[in-house]
């Protein structure tokens, strides 16, 4: 596999995700240390991943805080900030969960076709 092409593809893979692309990412790229790289971006991925989860556990709880607060107290702002919580976290976890699996999917692929060329070019 050609690494200038490979160089070419994560450059453009990850444009409009620059901020997320760190300056070590982008030093394990320009060293053409594919698996290190792949490997970092499936750590990262589980930590992002394990982090959200925590978060959102909290948030459930600060959702159901309101609402019992809305049961004693029948104020909206109650209703609202709990309603609100509930959907920001079915939101949130749909798209974090996304996020995890689209990077955990295309690393562990891209692992596998390096894997594959090692072994073709050892005789």
């Amino acid at each position: 596999m050609d690494q200038h092409l490979m160089k070419e593809f994560f450059e453009e893979q990850f444009k409009n995700t620059s901020r997320f692309f760190l300056y070590r990412d982008k030093q394990l790229l320009k060293e053409a240390k594919f698996q290190e790289y792949a490997e970092a971006q499936i750590k990262k991925a589980s930590r992002v991943f394990w982090s959200i989860t925590y978060l959102l556990f909290v948030g459930s709880w600060y959702g159901v805080m309101e609402f019992i607060e809305y049961g004693s107290d029948p104020a909206w702002i109650h209703l609202f900030i709990g309603l609100a919580s509930w959907g920001v976290l079915i939101v949130t976890g749909f798209f974090a969960t996304k996020e995890y699996y689209v990077v955990r999917s295309s690393m562990t692929l891209f692992l596998k076709i390096l894997r594959n060329n090692e072994k073709k070019s050892v005789p």
